[in-house]
């Protein structure tokens, strides 16, 4: 076993890095992903879910990257718990990032806002139904665009005249 390890010390490389990213991503996995508080990963999720929103439809590069920078914030919540439980901050390093979840909403001082949420009980539900319109209204002007006549540049109207 030892000998194919020093003949393929490359092999054995990536295969350890294989092992440690998908210890890693089974950290990110199990880990709470609502939180009212922001812990753990759930910052690294929302700035996730930003920049994918934030990228053109389609662009496979602009996803990568997202992707790539949330795994590279996820590995920098790790490494501060990995930090704070070596200082003797936290008792597990694991900790700021395994915890029960804080379920609670804030309370509402505001009154305005207090009646705009009793108007609108489920806000979920009328943001799906905005994103539906915008989606058919981008549809519809994507066919409106596609239908309309092509006008001909300058050049074309020349060598029309000139064939005339």
């Amino acid at each position: 076993m030892l000998s194919k390890i020093t003949k393929h010390p490359f092999a054995a490389f990536l295969g350890l890095f294989i092992v440690f990213y998908f210890g890693f991503l089974s950290l990110v996995f199990f880990a709470p992903r609502e939180d009212a508080l922001s812990r753990g990963f759930v910052g690294c999720t929302k700035k996730l879910i930003d920049e994918i929103y934030n990228c053109q439809k389609g662009s496979v590069v602009c996803t990568f990257k997202a992707v790539v920078k949330n795994n590279a914030c996820d590995f920098k919540v790790v490494r501060e718990g990995f930090s704070l439980w070596l200082a003797k901050k936290q008792k597990t390093p694991w900790e700021n990032y395994f915890f029960e979840p804080a379920k609670e909403q804030p309370q509402v001082q505001d009154e305005a806002l207090e009646e705009y949420y009793a108007k609108h009980v489920d806000i979920f539900k009328e943001m799906e139904d905005l994103n539906k319109e915008r989606l058919e209204l981008e549809k519809s002007l994507n066919r409106f665009e596609n239908e309309a006549p092509k006008v001909p540049n300058g050049k074309q109207k020349e060598n029309e005249n000139e064939e005339k």
